[in-house]
């Protein structure tokens, strides 16, 4: 059942068929796993968007580890243009924070970390860590299995590659879902990253695992969602 819906997905996609329609709003909650134990961590994922701008906000609260990321860039035709990006973490009583300042007029981008500001030279475009996904789930609805990305992270420009490797119907708060599978491809580094879309519900993430080590991994998995697309004509409640 699951390559069978896959693979008429994909074959809709190589016919030109299916198309990336906007996201117009989107609330989402995603349990939390560490190394393999339910724990009592929350994600949150929220967009917002208003005419060509979104607004991004990724938290994760957990006993270990606070993350908090926000995200703002203008989106048309499947192409994202990043404005702000903040970043803070806190882990066992560190705090570490980021931020970006895109400047698309001269193609650079400002740097600031504890240690100063540094400018950054993104001639040819360049994203923060969030805003490339929104290309992604265009470049994955035109039936792209290869990705590469040039994302800023810790103050470099670094070409960050994915590739889908598998299908996989996966349980989630919303029930048993189609996935296709998304790994970073991380070259010779045992440090796995994973994400896992849905094309029942337009290519949205309902997934993510990281291991960092044999003693570190952490997996949040959607537990509920309701979204909308631009000029649909209601809101699809995906989890109540």
């Amino acid at each position: 059942m699951l390559r069978k819906g896959v693979l008429a997905l994909c074959g809709l996609m190589v016919a030109g068929t299916v198309a990336a329609r906007d996201i117009e709003q989107l609330r989402a909650e995603f349990s939390v796993q560490l190394n393999g134990d339910q724990t009592k961590g929350v994600n949150t994922l929220t967009i917002e968007r208003n005419k060509d701008q979104y607004h991004v906000h990724f938290a994760l609260s957990h006993w270990l580890l606070d993350v908090e990321q926000k995200s703002s860039f203008g989106w048309q035709d499947c192409t994202a243009r990043p404005s702000t990006f903040n970043y803070k973490a806190k882990a066992l009583g560190v705090t570490r924070e980021e931020r970006l300042v895109f400047d698309q007029q001269t193609d650079m981008v400002l740097y600031q970390d504890k240690d100063g500001d540094k400018l950054l030279s993104a001639e040819g475009g360049a994203f923060d860590p969030v805003s490339f996904f929104f290309e992604a789930r265009c470049d994955l609805m035109a039936g792209k299995q290869a990705l590469n990305y040039p994302v800023i992270r810790n103050g470099e420009i670094k070409m960050t590659p994915f590739r889908v490797v598998g299908e996989e119907a996966l349980r989630t708060g919303l029930g048993t879902l189609d996935t296709l599978i998304l790994e970073r491809d991380r070259g010779d580094s045992k440090r796995k990253t994973r994400f896992w879309v849905a094309p029942e519900l337009d290519y949205l993430l309902v997934q993510i695992s990281h291991e960092e080590n044999r003693q570190l991994a952490v997996t949040a998995t959607l537990s509920k969602m309701t979204y909308s697309l631009v000029d649909a004509p209601d809101t699809q409640v995906a989890a109540e």
